[in-house]
C-alpha cells in the first residue's frame, strides 16, 4: 500500500496537483502513522505548500521514526531555514551530508542553507564549495544547476547562476526550475525585464498551474504597483528638501514639474502592465482584491494633496500659510504610506497560490537598507547644512517624512512574520527591534513638534505706514469795527 500511495502522490506532485498528493499521502498514514517514508513524502509536500509548520512536525516525526531519513534531515533544514532559524537549518543539513557525504541534493541544501546566513567570505566560500561538489557528482542534471543557479543567485553571484543556467537548459530546454531562474534574473537587471515577462508568460501558457511562475509574475506586478506608492514618498520627500534651499520662484517651476513626473510614472506604469501581463490579468487581480483598489485611489490622491501643500508653500502668503502646507505635505505622506502599506498586504495576505510572503519579506528588507541608508546620509546632510538654508524649519519635516517611510516598512515586515507565525525571531531580536521603534517614533514626534512650533520664512510684508493728509486750512475771519465819523466843524 505504501508504494501504490507513493507512486500516485508522486504523479499528482509532478502535474502540480499538491493538494491531491497530500489527501493520497494522509490516507495512507491513516493505516500505518509511523511509516517514516510516508512522513517524510508528506513533510516534503507540506514544505512544498508553504506550511512550513507542519513540514517540520512532519519531517521530525519522520527522523524520529528512522534516525537515517536524508530527505527528512533536508526538509527540516529548509524548514527551519524558512523560519531564520540558521543555526538549526545548517545542523540539520550537515547531518544529511555526513549521513552521505556525497548526496548531492544534501550538498544543495547546505549550500542553501549557508548561503541565506552567510554574512562574510568564509561562509559564501563553503557554500560555493559544496555546490562545486554537488555539480561534479552530477553535472548533467538539470535541476542541479537549477538549484545551484538559485543558490549563487542569493550569493549575489549572478554571472555563476546564469552559467549553470544556461548549463542546465543545454541538457532540458524547457526545465521549469531553470526557465524560472533565468526570468528571475532577467527580472533583476531593468534592461531585461521584459525577457522575464516573456519566458514567464510562455511557461505558463504551457503549464498554467505552474506556481513558481504564478508567483514571480505576480511579484512584477504586485512590485510595480508599490511602486506608485514610493512615487508619493519621493515626491514629497523632494518637495521639502528643495524648498528649504529653492526660493518660491524655482519652486513655481520645480514642484509642477515634479508632480507632472509622478503622474506620468503612474500612466507608465499601468501602460506597460497592460502591455506586458496576460490580457485581463491586472483587472481580474485588483477586482478581487478591493484593499489594493482602495489603495490605489489613496496613493493618487495623496499625490494630489502633497501637490496642493507644495502650492501653499511656494505662494508664501504667511508664515503660518507656510506651516500650513508642510502639514499637509505630511497629510499627503501618510496617505502614500498607507497605499503602500495596503498594497503589501494585498500581495502577501491572500492564500490563493500567487502569494509569496518570502518575496514580499525579502522587498521589504531590502527596502528598509536602502531607505535607512539613504535617509540617514540625507538627514545629516541636511542636518550639517540647515543653517544656511533658507527654510530651515523644513528640516523637522524632512525627518518625519524619512521615519514614516521607515516605520511604513517595519510594519510589513511585522505583517509578513505575523502571517507566518514566526514570533521566534521576534524573540531573539525584540530589544533591537523596541529600540529602533522607539528612536522612529522620537524621530516622527520631533518632526511634528518642530513643524508645529518653529518660525517659518515667508515674503509677507507689513504695510509701510505713510503720513496722514494734511486737512484743508481752517478759513479766518478778521473783523474790523467801523468808527464814528469825526465831528462836523
Amino acid at each position: 500500500m505504501t508504494n501504490s500511495a507513493l507512486g500516485r502522490a508522486e504523479v499528482a506532485a509532478e502535474l502540480g496537483r499538491l493538494d491531491e498528493a497530500r489527501r493520497i499521502i494522509g490516507e495512507a498514514l491513516i493505516a500505518q502513522p509511523d511509516d517514516p517514508v510516508l512522513l517524510e513524502r508528506m513533510a516534503d509536500i507540506a514544505y512544498r505548500l508553504d506550511q512550513t509548520d507542519a513540514a517540520l512536525r512532519y519531517a521530525s516525526a519522520a527522523i524520529a521514526a528512522d534516525p537515517a531519513r536524508i530527505d527528512a534531515y533536508l526538509t527540516a533544514a529548509l524548514a527551519y531555514d524558512a523560519y531564520t532559524m540558521r543555526a538549526e537549518a545548517q545542523r540539520h543539513a550537515r547531518m544529511a551530508t555526513r549521513l552521505a557525504p556525497d548526496h548531492v541534493g544534501a550538498l544543495l541544501v547546505l549550500a542553501r542553507v549557508i548561503a541565506n546566513a552567510a554574512t562574510s567570505d568564509k561562509p559564501r566560500a563553503e557554500a560555493r564549495d559544496a555546490l562545486e561538489r554537488a555539480t561534479q557528482l552530477a553535472p548533467t542534471h538539470p535541476s542541479t544547476h537549477a538549484h545551484a543557479a538559485e543558490t549563487y543567485r542569493r550569493l549575489h553571484d549572478s554571472d555563476a547562476a546564469r552559467r549553470h543556467v544556461e548549463a542546465g537548459l543545454a541538457e532540458d530546454p524547457v526545465h521549469t526550475e531553470l526557465l524560472q531562474t533565468r526570468a528571475r534574473l532577467d527580472f533583476e537587471n531593468v534592461a531585461t525585464r521584459d525577457m522575464a515577462i516573456a519566458t514567464l508568460r510562455g511557461l505558463l501558457g504551457s503549464n498554467p498551474g505552474n506556481v513558481g511562475a504564478q508567483r514571480l509574475l505576480a511579484e512584477i506586478m504586485w512590485r510595480a504597483l508599490i511602486g506608485l506608492a514610493a512615487w508619493g514618498w519621493f515626491f514629497a520627500a523632494a518637495v521639502v528638501a528643495l524648498s528649504m534651499w529653492i526660493p518660491a520662484g524655482g519652486l513655481r517651476v520645480l514642484t509642477p514639474a515634479l508632480f507632472v513626473g509622478v503622474l506620468g510614472a503612474w500612466f507608465g506604469v499601468f501602460r506597460k502592465l497592460s502591455r506586458h501581463l496576460p490580457q485581463g490579468y491586472l483587472r481580474k487581480r485588483l477586482l478581487r482584491r478591493p484593499e489594493a483598489l482602495l489603495a490605489l485611489v489613496i496613493g493618487l490622491v495623496s499625490s494630489f494633496v502633497v501637490e496642493i501643500g507644495a502650492a501653499v508653500v511656494r505662494s508664501e502668503w504667511s508664515a503660518e500659510g507656510v506651516r500650513g502646507g508642510y502639514i499637509v505635505v505630511l497629510v499627503g505622506m501618510m496617505g502614500a504610506a498607507l497605499a503602500h502599506l495596503l498594497l503589501f498586504a494585498a500581495w502577501v495576505g491572500r492564500r490563493d497560490g500567487e502569494s509569496d510572503r518570502r518575496a514580499g519579506e525579502e522587498f521589504a528588507l531590502l527596502s528598509v537598507i536602502i531607505v535607512i541608508g539613504g535617509g540617514l546620509l540625507l538627514v545629516g546632510m541636511l542636518a550639517a547644512l540647515r543653517h544656511w538654508a533658507r527654510q530651515p524649519a523644513a528640516f523637522g519635516v524632512f525627518v518625519a517624512i524619512v521615519g514614516m517611510v521607515v516605520v511604513t516598512l517595519l510594519l510589513e515586515i511585522l505583517l509578513v512574520q505575523a502571517l507566518e507565525y514566526r514570533w521566534r525571531m521576534f524573540d531573539a531580536y525584540a530589544g533591537g527591534v523596541l529600540f529602533v521603534a522607539a528612536l522612529l517614533a522620537l524621530a516622527i514626534w520631533w518632526g511634528w513638534q518642530q513643524t508645529a512650533t518653529q518660525t517659518f520664512h515667508s515674503d509677507e510684508r507689513a504695510p509701510v505706514p505713510t503720513a496722514p493728509k494734511s486737512p484743508p486750512p481752517i478759513p479766518t475771519f478778521h473783523f474790523t469795527p467801523s468808527l464814528p465819523p469825526p465831528p462836523a466843524g
